[in-house]
């Protein structure tokens, strides 16, 4: 699924050359990817996989790429998401609640009541206040609630837990990399859950 080519699409500093590069060698696997992850989390809600498209970018080429899961049809920024893409030296895979999210004090009680638990999660997992930088730092409960009160505080912070494998991690050649990846979505479900009820 996954390897080292998909990481070299990072090398193309042109916006015309990286974008060629996103649309053909990690977009497939993301589409390829999508029906797993909404079959793993199995809610009755629907989910709906978006992959993004860069639009916006006329000049930049995007330092990032992903596809996410959301229970709105027309987006998932405005809304709580899982999120699965590369930088041009990590895969991640993210829950996230964003800056854009609609209702965002609903999210942060909810998150609130939801950090005892997050903090039980494996020492792999980290957290990070900003899905556009590689700022990330590991889980723990008080890092857990340092960073319920930036998102609290700072109009522009984000709230993303979970998991990376940086490039030439074992993952990228291991048998059961989808296995994993999916093991991660599973793991992350029950807060996802709480956050689209």
């Amino acid at each position: 699924m996954f390897n080292d080519a998909d990481f070299q699409v990072f090398d193309d500093d042109t916006l015309a050359g990286r974008m060629v590069g996103i649309r053909t060698e990690i977009d497939p696997k993301f589409e390829g990817l999508a029906p797993l992850v909404i079959e793993t989390l199995g809610f009755q809600t629907p989910i709906y996989a978006h992959v993004a498209k860069h639009l916006r970018r006329h000049k930049n080429p995007p330092m990032n790429t992903w596809v996410a899961f959301s229970a709105n049809r027309r987006g998932y920024k405005m809304a709580p998401h899982i999120m699965i893409g590369f930088w041009d030296d990590r895969l991640f895979i993210w829950l996230a609640s964003l800056a854009e999210n609609r209702e965002r004090p609903e999210m942060i009680q909810r998150l609130t009541g939801m950090l005892p638990e997050l903090a039980h999660l494996s020492a792999d997992y980290e957290i990070s206040p900003n899905h556009m930088a590689k700022v990330s730092s590991a889980i723990s409960a008080t890092s857990l609630a340092d960073q319920l009160t930036h998102y609290q505080q700072v109009k522009q912070a984000d709230f993303l837990v979970g998991r990376q494998w940086l490039r030439g991690d074992a993952l990228f050649t291991a048998l059961d990399q989808q296995q994993t990846l999916l093991a991660t979505v599973a793991e992350l479900r029950p807060f996802f859950e709480q956050l689209i009820q």
